[in-house]
Order: structure tokens, then C-alpha cells, then sequence
């Protein structure tokens, strides 16, 4: 379990045998010397305990630490190419570890099968013959040899928060010091958009390394959001045949580059997805998968056509944007409620997604129509601002006063929506910035984080 104080995962009591012999790694000794893979039972030698240092649930792709029962790590010397030991000390380059699943990519459970990849050198954890003796690191792939059983995780686990965070509001290392990060899982920087050449622009590097060193410290995975309502045509040009493998290679280098754990996908042009689009998705995902990156996807029922059901099943999970049933290119009426939330997640169910891989979307802003303010008579606004003017707002969803009429989501909502998420694959917000400090006992965020627990 974790460790007080700690948001990384530490587990205790993991064990890994090979696929191919069923023999057990073990650390001789319990630590101090070779790794060997000859044991047909889990005993103290054969478990280990697992720091996963990106913190939050163990996920293909995670960089690991693996502790033996003496306190000392394994550690593949010159970083892979020879044999494997147990016997150091350090946290070093030669002693970390990407955990990663043959196939998928997301959470990893007990009984899925991993390989272990040095960070240095990129070998993987590898028992001759499948078992039976030393174990090396000298495996040029995920192969027979290399491919592990793992077991002792804990059996359940935090249900998502994915939180979407805009670089429109200040320099994301500014939101270093307000973002609670306890209180989530995920956050999507809002928006990474092609330039002419198929380059993401997002923010400055140093912004997002700031940022992503904070998140990950506390257990939470960052990835970049492509496009954005609005921001298609800065993306689509590059589902062109002659364009698209490029562009997925830019998408994956920068997702490394900057230390990112995945990538949001979220185009809202339905007319101009289709076949390309179908594409697209499929190359990113066979050369993200590989590096244990996860794809997600925002979604609407109003633009499912404009992707395949082949498509949309692909993703490692969904984001549904329950939100938008009413704006200002409407008349007055509920934007996102409860039984709104309830029919999109059906809608996705009959479309074949499997039910933890849906994350019900929920709105930190609402509308208003009629007297809006500076002469407006339909309006967004973020929450925080509707309590600004109405300081009980958050006990309602709707608001009728001076000539406005609001809807949004209160706490009362908003508590019933994430008690639903949590029955599926977890919550998603848009956005973080239309919240009040989640020390407020309105804020949507703490409300949200009391009923997922």
C-alpha cells in the first residue's frame, strides 16, 4: 500500500514469474547478489516491493524501482547488457525500470504480463530459457524470455480524475501552487496544436517541465490535448497520407521529450474526421502503445459519426462531454444535467466501450441568457464567477434573478454525478480554472474528491 506521506505507489509483497517456465525471479539472499529466476513458489526471496515513481496507479509506461527484502534494488549494471543484480543501493539511472504490458496499455492488474526495460540502455529484463537460472538484462525485445507474470498489486484502485487545465489563463508554472493535486489523477493541458511543419506548440519547455515535476511528485499523470473545440483545422491537415506517419512521430518525440505520460486526443470536427481521422488514430496508438503511453479521446454523442466504432473502442479510456446540451446558440435551458449525463454514458455502453473505460465529463462553468452584463444577453461563465455574483449558488443548479436565467452544476449535482463516474471509468472536468480553492467548502473539486473515495 502507499506509504504515509507518499503519493508515489509503494507496494509491497509483488512477485513476477516468467511466462515461458513459470519460475519465479528471485533476489538470492533476499538482496546482495545475483537475480535468478528458479523458484516454482513466492517466498521471501521471490517478493519484491515496486516504487513506482510517477506516482498514482501503476500504468504501462511507469518508471519503477524494485526493492528487495534486504532494502537493496535491482540494478542492471552499465544501465543493460549483462547480468542483473540485486545488490545496490542507489536510485540511480542503472536501477530504474519501465514496467510495460505485452498488449494495452493503462492500468496494470495482477496476472498481466510485463516486460521490464532497463531506462539507460533500453534491454529488457531477460531469464534465459524462460527460467531456471541467472536473469540478465541483454533482451533486445519483449520476447518469450522476457515476458513476466506479475502479482501481489493491490486488488482496487482510485477511480480516475482527469482534470483539463487551458494555457490561456497564465504560465502553467503559475498553477504549480493552486492545482490540488491530490484531489486528481490526470491532467490535460489544453490545447497542443500543430504548427506548419506538424511541430506542437503548447507552452514554453520549461514551463510544462515545471508543472509536470509537480504533478508527478504528487502522483498525477500529465498529458498534452490535441486541437481542441475549435483548434481542428490546426490538426487536420495532417491526417493526409503523405503527412500523418510524420505527424505521429512529432506527437510521440514531443510526449518524450517532455516527460509527458500520454496524449489526449480531442478534435471536435466531425465533418472532418472520417476515414483519415480512423487512420490517424490507429498510427498513434501502434507507436504509442509500444512506449506504454496511453491514447485518450474527449467524446460527444453529437459528433460520434465522424469516427468508426473500431475507433472509438481503440482508446485506452474516454472523456464524455456531458456538457454544451444548451448555450449561448440556444435559448435558456439545462447545459449539463444528471439524466443528461446518464443517457450519454448508455449511448457510449451501446456503442461497445466498456464500462471502466468511460469517464463522465462534468462542467466547472455554466450559461446565462437574458441580463447577462456588459450588454450581453447569453454568456459562459465559470463557476467561481456565478458564486461571485451569488454567493448560495452552489446549493442549486439553476438561477432565475434581474432579468438571468443560469445553469450549471452545484454540489449537490455534482456529488451525484461523480458517485455515477465512479461506477464507470472515473470523472473528467472541464476545466480546472472555473473552480474556487478546493480549501472552500464549495469548491466542485473537494465535492468531487468526498464521493469518489
Amino acid at each position: 500500500m502507499p506509504a504515509a506521506g507518499s503519493s508515489a505507489l509503494l507496494t509491497s509483497g509483488v512477485s513476477f514469474k516468467t511466462v515461458r517456465a513459470g519460475r519465479f525471479v528471485g533476489a538470492q539472499n533476499n538482496g546482495g547478489g545475483a537475480v535468478i529466476a528458479t523458484a516454482t513458489v513466492a517466498q521471501a526471496w521471490e517478493k519484491f516491493t515496486l516504487d513506482d515513481i510517477n506516482g498514482g496507479a501503476l500504468e504501462s509506461g511507469d518508471t519503477v524501482f524494485i526493492q528487495a527484502g534486504t532494502g537493496q534494488y535491482f540494478q542492471a549494471a552499465n544501465g543493460g547488457g549483462s547480468t542483473l543484480n540485486a545488490a545496490s543501493y542507489n536510485r540511480l539511472g542503472w536501477e530504474t525500470f519501465r514496467i510495460v504490458k505485452k498488449s494495452g496499455t493503462g492500468a496494470i492488474v495482477n496476472g498481466d504480463i510485463v516486460g521490464l526495460q532497463t531506462t539507460t540502455t533500453g534491454h529488457w529484463v531477460s531469464a534465459e530459457n524462460g527460467g531456471g537460472g541467472t536473469v540478465y538484462a541483454y533482451g533486445g525485445a519483449l520476447g518469450d524470455w522476457e515476458q513476466l507474470t506479475i502479482s501481489g498489486l493491490p486488488t482496487t484502485m482510485r477511480p480516475r480524475v482527469v482534470g483539463y487545465l487551458p494555457n490561456w489563463y497564465g504560465s502553467y508554472a503559475s498553477w504549480v501552487s493552486k492545482v490540488d493535486f491530490s484531489k486528481l489523477t490526470h491532467i490535460n493541458l489544453a490545447f497542443a496544436l500543430g504548427d506548419a511543419n506538424g511541430q506542437l506548440q503548447l507552452a514554453p519547455a520549461s514551463d510544462i517541465a515545471t508543472f509536470v515535476n509537480a504533478a508527478h511528485a504528487q502522483g498525477v499523470k500529465v498529458f498534452p490535448s490535441l486541437c481542441g473545440g475549435g483548434g481542428d483545422s490546426r490538426i487536420t491537415p495532417f491526417y493526409q497520407p503523405d503527412k500523418v506517419d510524420a505527424f505521429v512521430d512529432h506527437i510521440i518525440n514531443y510526449v518524450v521529450t517532455h516527460n509527458l505520460d500520454g496524449i489526449d486526443v480531442d478534435v471536435e470536427a466531425p465533418d472532418r474526421m472520417g476515414a483519415l481521422y480512423d487512420t490517424f488514430i490507429a498510427r498513434l496508438i501502434a507507436k504509442a502503445r509500444p512506449r506504454g503511453l496511453p491514447v485518450t479521446a474527449a467524446v460527444a454523442p453529437w459528433m460520434q459519426y465522424g469516427m468508426s466504432d473500431t475507433t472509438l473502442r481503440s482508446f485506452d479510456f474516454i472523456t464524455i462531454m456531458s456538457y454544451d446540451n444548451a448555450g449561448t446558440w440556444t435559448g435558456p435551458g439545462e447545459h449539463s444535467s444528471y439524466a443528461q449525463a446518464q443517457e450519454a454514458l448508455t449511448f457510449y455502453a451501446n456503442k461497445g466501450v466498456a464500462r471502466d473505460r468511460m469517464v463522465l465529463g462534468v462542467p466547472f462553468y455554466g450559461y446565462c441568457w437574458g441580463n447577462c452584463g456588459n450588454g450581453q444577453t447569453s454568456a459562459y461563465i465559470l463557476y467561481k464567477d456565478i458564486l461571485a455574483k451569488f454567493p448560495t449558488a452552489s446549493g442549486a443548479d439553476w438561477i432565475n434573478s434581474n432579468g438571468a436565467q443560469y445553469s450549471y452544476n452545484g454540489l449537490a449535482t455534482m456529488r451525484a454525478k461523480a458517485t455515477l463516474g465512479k461506477q464507470y471509468g472515473g470523472i473528467m472536468i472541464w476545466e480546472l480554472a472555473g473552480d474556487l480553492a478546493t480549501t472552500s467548502d464549495q469548491s466542485l473539486l473537494r465535492a468531487i474528491d468526498g464521493s469518489v473515495r
